[in-house]
C-alpha cells in the first residue's frame, strides 16, 4: 500500500507541474501572479519527494506531512472549480472531477498510516 500511495503522490505532483507548464506557455505570464509559480513548483517538488520516499520505505514522517500537504493543496486546488466550473464543460466531467480529487488526496494518507509498520520493516 505505500507503493500506491507514493505512486498517487508522484502522479499529482507531476500533474501539476505539467499543468503549470502549460498554462504558462498557453496565457503567458501574466495569467498568474509570478509570486505563486515557484510556491507551486516547491509544493509539487515536496509532494513527489515524498512519494518517492513512500516507494523507498524511508522516513515515516516526511511521507505522512507531505501525504497530509497534499490533501491540503489538493483541497485549495479544488476551490475555484468548485465555485466557477471553467474548463469542464459537461456536468459529467465536472461532477468527476469534484468526486475523485478528494479522494486521491485522501488514499494516500490512508495507505501510508495503515502501514507504518512496513517503515519499521524495511529500516530494521
Amino acid at each position: 500500500m505505500r507503493r500506491v500511495a507514493g505512486i498517487l503522490m508522484i502522479m499529482y505532483g507531476v500533474k501539476t507541474i505539467v499543468f503549470l507548464v502549460g498554462s504558462l506557455s498557453k496565457w503567458g505570464f501574466h495569467a498568474c501572479p509570478l509570486y505563486l509559480v515557484p510556491i507551486v513548483i516547491i509544493s509539487a517538488v515536496f509532494i513527489i519527494t515524498g512519494g518517492g520516499f513512500c516507494l523507498k520505505g524511508k522516513y515515516w514522517k516526511l511521507c505522512l506531512a507531505s501525504s497530509i500537504y497534499l490533501l491540503l493543496y489538493m483541497i485549495s486546488d479544488l476551490l475555484p472549480i468548485v465555485s466557477v466550473p471553467f474548463g469542464l464543460t459537461t456536468p459529467m466531467a465536472y461532477w468527476l472531477y469534484i468526486t475523485l480529487t478528494p479522494t486521491w488526496g485522501i488514499l494516500p494518507i490512508i495507505f501510508v498510516c495503515i502501514r507504518k509498520r512496513e517503515w519499521q520493516e524495511i529500516s530494521a
